[in-house]
Formats: structure tokens, sequence, C-alpha cells
């Protein structure tokens, strides 16, 4: 559908697939590409050989517990664990007070150049139903601006008390599009797992899975997902956060679980910033980082996206929605930096990052949506490196976020 509201843009000199090429807009969808197109009515913006992008994808972010670092300990040798701390602040959350932090989270990720965000809602006995009409007062307030969408997710579990089950069916009921599981905080991990695909069988809805953040390979769960997957018809409508435990197998064992992920047509979102923080506390001699194997995934055909995940709280106090940052993280942490690689790296956070969940209509081609960001760099691996200005961020051709980086050197 397009926009008929929208203005028509003609986006002058990008580069766009490392050429120097124009991108015509007309009614909010990029209606050409090519070099040297005439204006035809257009309002021109000179982008002056700067790369240009479709806009980030953020996968897999928690807007809701935002924000929160100051108002608890971080973590300790010895201390209470992120999960525990957050706990206990959730009760006291208030729908206002998760409002007022995820619009912070919101306005900070368009500046970074997001156009669509799918973010965990989390729905549980401590913060039952607040936390998602904050955010859906925040989805409807951003449209036009930023495509929110948002997972019913299962933090605390489903059967650790008598309410969860029900909320998170309130919560589908009313059209939230996904549902989000966390197999690790049941004691039957399986049973999550099932009760997770019967519900999303029931309401017609994909599935988001936290999955294998332990070190112990006898806490695997994703080769279980893949099976279940596989055999519910479920392909291409499952995704797994974290993944972590495949930085702990032998490469036979993991490459068999890759390849079960691949046939099952299951997407990974890698969170790194969050696992360098929290991973490997506990080891005195080998420290492990847990960061999924991005590139043993993307070579066996898995779609990979990487992510926020979490904004200044207990699980990453230095977190913040820049999807740039995100990729200059993963380049350091999963061995990214050679130059082919920084190459395909932006994809994790753009078209890989759409295909994971399930996004249309998305791209740098004609009849997509004009979802754009503009880079104060040439090509990838200078915006990664150099960290980028993004210049101009556009949703449905319209300019949303303009941002300058100005510095005045003064010679000895």
């Amino acid at each position: 559908m397009t926009d008929p509201n929208a203005r028509d843009l003609l986006l002058r000199g990008g580069l766009v697939g490392g050429r120097r090429q124009d991108v015509a807009i007309r009614a909010g969808r990029i209606e050409r590409i090519a070099p040297d197109l005439p204006p035809a009515g257009r309002e021109v913006l000179d982008v002056g050989d700067r790369l240009v992008l479709p806009g980030f994808v953020e996968t897999h972010i928690h807007p809701d517990k935002a924000f929160i670092a100051d108002r608890t300990e971080g973590l300790r040798a010895g201390g209470p664990s992120p999960l525990a701390l957050v706990a206990e602040l959730k009760k006291s959350f208030t729908e206002d007070d998760v409002y007022r932090r995820a619009r912070r989270v919101l306005e900070l990720a368009v500046r970074h150049g997001c156009t669509t965000m799918r973010a965990h809602v989390e729905i549980d006995a401590f913060v039952e139903l607040r936390g998602l009409a904050a955010l859906a007062r925040l989805q409807r307030e951003f449209a036009g601006v930023l495509d929110l969408r948002l997972i019913a997710f299962a933090q605390e579990g489903v059967f650790n008390d008598g309410v969860t089950q029900g909320l998170l069916r309130e919560a589908l009921r009313g059209g939230v599009e996904a549902l989000g599981g966390c197999p690790y905080m049941d004691r039957d991990q399986r049973a999550h797992i099932d009760w997770c695909f019967d519900t999303a069988q029931a309401f017609g809805v994909p599935l988001d899975f936290h999955a294998d953040t332990a070190e112990d390979p006898a806490m695997l769960t994703s080769d279980y997902i893949a099976a279940q997957t596989v055999a519910r018809g479920f392909q291409g409508r499952v995704t797994l956060g974290h993944l972590c435990t495949l930085d702990a197998l032998e490469p036979e064992p993991r490459a068999r679980v890759i390849a079960a992920l691949a046939e099952a047509r299951i997407s990974v979102i890698s969170l790194p910033a969050t696992e360098l923080h929290v991973k490997g506390r506990g080891d005195r001699r080998l420290t492990w980082r847990g960061i999924a194997p991005l590139a043993a995934l993307r070579a066996a055909g898995v779609t990979v996206a990487v992510s926020t995940n979490n904004i200044v709280n207990p699980f990453t106090p230095y977190g913040h929605p820049d999807p740039l940052r995100q990729a200059l993280v993963a380049a350091m942490a999963a061995h990214l930096g050679n130059l082919d690689q920084m190459a395909w790296l932006l994809e994790l956070v753009t078209t890989s990052a759409a295909r994971a969940i399930g996004l249309a209509d998305y791209g740098l081609a004609e009849g997509c949506r004009a979802d754009l960001v503009v880079l104060d760099a040439r090509d990838p691996a200078q915006a990664i490196t150099e960290q980028a200005e993004k210049l101009w961020v556009l949703k449905g051709g319209r300019v949303v976020a303009q941002n300058t980086r100005t510095s005045e050197l003064r010679g000895p």
C-alpha cells in the first residue's frame, strides 16, 4: 500500500550498490533507482556521495525495561543475576513509567536510523499487562515514524504461577502479533517450548524464543525447537535470540545444530553487547563469550541478524539503540574484521534482519517502501569502523530525523 500523503522526493547522488545513483520516491515508495534522474516535480535532497541503505531494523530489543540501571546494583561476583534484579524492579513498574522510558528508546532508535523495531514486552505476574499498555500507546503514536512490532514475552516462564498463561493469551487476543518464549525460565524446558508452539498455532502467530543462554551443552534446546518447527509446519516462522550455547559446543555437534536450524528455516538473532557483559563471570581461567557463530550460521544458509537487546539495565548497562554500534560490537566479538566480512555485516541490521522478522516490501529496490538511512560514509567498512553519522533517516519517503557531525580542527 502506498501513502497518498507522502511527499515525493529525489535523493540525488547517493551511493547505492557501490555506484553513484539517484533514488526517486513517489507516494512513500521507491519508484526508480538510476543515475541522473530528472526531478519530475520532486523535492531534491542532495546526499553527495554518501552511503544509502535500507532503514535499520532492530529485531530483538526490550524498551519496557530500559533505563533502570540506576535503580539497582550492577552485576558482581556472588551477587544476584540480572534476571533477579530486574524481576524485583518490575513489581513497581507503572504504565506511565514504562511509557516514558520506552519512548526515550524509540526516539533514540529513530535518530540512529532505525525504521522498524520488533520489541519484546514482558507479561507476567510481576508487571501483568502494564508494559504492554505503554508500548501499545507508543505503537500508535510513532506510526509513520517507526514501525513498532510487539512480542508478548514470557520472561518469567509459563509454569511458575497461575496467571501468566492467561495474560499471554489475552495479549494475543488483543492483537499482539508474536509470542515470545523463554524455555530456561521453566524447570521443564521442553514443556515450555511445547506450550508456546501450541499457543502460537492456536492464535496463528510466529514464535520468538530466548534460547540457549547457558554454557552447559546439556541445557541445549535449539535442536528440539528445530525439530518441533519442522514437525508442526512452522518453517520460516520461528526466531531464536541469543544461542550462546553454540559457542560452548564442540565443532561436530555445533555443525549438526546449525544444519537443523537451516533445515527448519529458523532465523537467529545474536545480541553481542549483552553476552559480552553477562557471560563468563564465574570462570577464572578461560572466559567464554557466548556469541553465536554468525559466520558459520550465515554460511549454512541461516538468516542471521544482530540487535541491541537491553538498554541501560543490569543486563547491558551501556546498551544503546544504535544498530550501527551493534554491527561494530559484532565485528569485534565474532572475529568479523576482514573487509569481505564487513562488506556483509550491515546486512545483519538491514536486509537479513528484515528477513528474520518477515518484513515485507523492505529493501533498496524499486517498489519497496522508502524506509532509508543515509550514512556519512562511502562503504559499509567505513561506516562500521568510523561509526558514521546517520545524516538523514527516511520513513515512507519522509525525513524523520536529520543529524550533523561537525568539528573544527585547529592546527599547531
